[in-house]
């Protein structure tokens, strides 16, 4: 559905990735004798961009240490998937999430690959990259609040608070609860007595 002009409607987004990708062309490892002039090697990039049939990105005559450039026609959910053919021979195929990936300087096949990527512009991370990059900071701990009490207050044992002073009704119920029994030397005395009574009365009764 196409929204017609000057609807003032937001455009479609496009499905395709259209990164600006530029890359190297290394050389071969082994260099066998040419028959003419031209010591061009013949380049073509195929790109499988929605899981279907292989679209020609590429196509060109490259000398070694050239660099050749193609827009990407990635559908949006789907790899980035591209096989390198040189002068008709497939050579390195690459797979993998998106182009975001190589935006730095990466040789491809390793370190006898023929190919390297210089630059990818354009490229907006997948899911997966987002995720890889989330992981890849690590989460400080969070800080502990440590609140220090400057004016010199100090917390009761009760819980959290300062200590008062006691009051007097306080003071009274302790100094209650801990008196103790005070016996006078007047009364130890009628204690004294009061028992030779009772031992008097206890001998009398035996005799009788």
């Amino acid at each position: 559905y196409l929204l017609p002009q000057n609807s003032g409607g937001f455009p479609k987004p496009s499905l395709r990735s259209n990164a600006f990708v530029t890359m190297v062309f290394l050389g071969k490892s082994v260099h066998l004798s040419h028959d003419d002039a031209d010591y061009r090697d013949e380049i073509r990039v195929y790109q499988q961009h929605c899981g279907g049939e292989n679209l020609c990105v590429y196509k060109g005559k490259l000398l070694e240490g050239e660099t050749f450039q193609f827009i990407s026609r990635r559908h949006h959910g789907f790899p980035f998937s591209l096989t390198f053919f040189l002068n008709g021979i497939q050579v390195d195929r690459l797979s993998c999430c998106c182009e975001y990936k190589h935006q730095k300087r990466s040789r491809l096949g390793g370190r006898h690959g023929y190919f390297g990527f210089l630059n990818v512009e354009g490229a907006s991370p997948c899911y997966r990259c987002i995720i890889a990059m989330t992981l890849d900071k690590k989460p400080s701990p969070p800080k502990r609040k440590i609140e220090e009490d400057h004016e010199g207050k100090h917390v009761g044992p009760w819980g959290n608070g300062v200590c008062s002073e006691p009051s007097k009704s306080s003071v009274e119920q302790k100094s209650s609860k801990s008196s103790v029994l005070v016996i006078l030397p007047s009364q130890e005395a009628s204690v004294e007595t009061i028992e030779d009574e009772m031992e008097t009365g206890q001998e009398y009764r035996e005799e009788e």
